[in-house]
């Protein structure tokens, strides 16, 4: 993911410097380029600098996907604009103050003209301001709020109607407490800030309260975690690409998993009741996580034993040491995402994950989770539900009124996109073109929306719109062909 933010940090106001902002600015900029950001810094910059960096910040905002402003300094509002001061900023006249400081209008502008689709602006810039005293059209009351466009959070210092305060340390009060926070795993922006109001408002006392606005359509982390790749290289490549996998270490490993991939239940029902610790320990780690991708493939081909077994899956695996349950857990888990050719799969196969899933709240499970996790990385763009994120996905599906009382499904939206779409998978599934529909339950819907997403029934949210009976009944394509394009 392509990240870029531009930072300015405005300390030397004459007669009336700042002690943290330029601080503030380098202690930012390491931070997010520890983060994966690509920075551009100004400090104490005039006007003309701080235009620069914004014409410098704005050819960037059409090759990347994450864009981020922060200014620490003295900010202002005027008749209900706000406006960013420099160094050089007249501050004798009010009209001389807001042509010769960066309105915060126009970098709102910039950012939601670029192609980002996440745009981030953080204000430490609610500071006492002497200068506000010379004019009459001044509002001293901070920063006024201001329209926050579709994909961009903005977040302030303070509330309306307090300061700013500087910090006793080397950073600003809201700055220290962004730090603090900015490095934590996998929360979301939203909950990150919250944080960081809380950490806020214990260390002014509750004087100074931060706050956002925000409309940003899906989640964004600054620090989304994956393990390193150390975990993926366990398994040779004819294991990650299955098809021709042959077991050599002994007759039972090769009995087991032939049993299991001859497409004949009476073959493979047999094979899974052998699956046990004493029958294991004569298997090499390919052998294993061969054999969890076959459980899994055999489950889905609704073998009872199979079924079964991963419907008892927890029980089962306790029954294994350590080591054989991580390598048989890994292959279960890659089955999931990945076809016989070790490539990500195009269709999903999803329908027995929440048997598999429900294990993400053990901890004697998370080093099968990091191992998939890992493997995903680089199609998290493509996926709605991220294992071991313990989140739930919101979905909205709209219906319409169609052929008497019936009603349709006619779109399906995850972070405000439509995701369905016909069976060609070019257009947008639409009821009244597509003649292959049929009735569909509430129940039976969720049920193919978890597995179309891939995502366990307990994490998902179903919203209905335009369906305001308790009608249970909907008319559906015949194949919900759901994808979410990487972007």
């Amino acid at each position: 993911m392509k990240k870029f933010a531009l930072i300015i940090g405005n300390s030397t106001y004459p007669g009336s410097p700042l002690k943290n902002p330029v601080n503030d600015a380098n202690a930012v900029q390491e931070r997010l380029a520890r983060l994966g950001f690509k920075t551009l810094k100004r400090t104490d910059a005039t006007n003309k600098k701080m235009e620069e960096g914004l014409n410098e910040f704005s050819a960037h905002l059409h090759s990347c996907e994450v864009a981020l402003f922060f200014f620490a300094g003295h900010g202002m509002q005027i008749n209900g604009k706000n406006y960013l001061t420099a160094i050089d900023t007249d501050f004798d006249k009010e009209i001389d103050a807001k042509y010769s400081s960066l309105p915060l209008d126009k970098v709102i502008e910039v950012m939601e003209n670029g192609t980002n689709q996440t745009d981030i602006i953080m204000l430490d810039a609610c500071r006492n301001n002497p200068y506000e005293r010379k004019w009459r059209g001044i509002d001293s009351r901070g920063l006024a709020p201001v329209y926050a466009p579709k994909g961009m959070i903005i977040g302030y210092a303070t509330s309306p109607g307090q300061v700013a305060y500087d910090g006793d340390g080397e950073n600003g009060a809201y700055t220290d407490a962004f730090l603090k926070h900015l490095s934590i795993p996998d929360i979301t922006i939203e909950d990150l800030f919250k944080r960081v109001r809380n950490t806020l408002s214990s260390s002014t006392r509750g004087r100074q309260i931060s706050w956002e606005h925000t409309s940003l359509m899906g989640d964004f982390y600054f620090n989304f975690s994956f393990v390193t790749d150390e975990l993926l290289p366990e398994y040779s490549e004819t294991a990650l690409a299955d098809s021709g996998f042959t077991p050599h270490s002994s007759d039972i490993a090769l009995e087991i998993i032939n049993g299991l991939k001859s497409h004949d239940w009476y073959k493979q029902n047999p094979a899974i009741s052998k699956i046990n610790q004493g029958n294991l320990e004569k298997f090499n780690k390919d052998e294993i996580f061969v054999l969890g991708r076959n459980v899994y493939q055999v489950a889905c081909g609704t073998a009872q034993k199979a079924v079964w077994y991963l419907e008892n899956l927890h029980q089962n695996l306790k029954q294994l040491n350590k080591s054989v349950c991580f390598h048989l857990l890994n292959g279960l888990l890659f089955e999931v995402y990945f076809d016989s050719t070790g490539r990500f799969r195009t269709s999903t196969k999803a329908d027995m994950i929440d048997s598999i899933f429900q294990l993400e709240k053990s901890d004697d499970f998370k080093e099968s989770f990091k191992f998939i996790r890992q493997a995903l990385k680089p199609y998290f763009k493509n996926l709605f539900y991220m294992p071991s994120s313990a989140r739930s996905i919101s979905i909205d599906v709209s219906c319409i009124d169609i052929e008497k009382d019936n009603k349709a499904i006619d779109g399906v939206f995850f972070e405000a996109d439509n995701v369905l779409y016909d069976a060609t998978g070019n257009e947008y599934f639409d009821p009244k073109k597509d003649v292959c529909i049929r009735k569909i339950t509430k129940k039976e819907l969720n049920e193919e929306l978890s597995s179309a997403l891939i995502t366990p029934s307990f994490r998902l949210r179903v919203n209905f719109i335009n369906l305001e009976d308790e009608r249970e009944t909907l008319l559906a394509p015949y194949r919900m062909n759901i994808k979410r394009l990487a972007k």
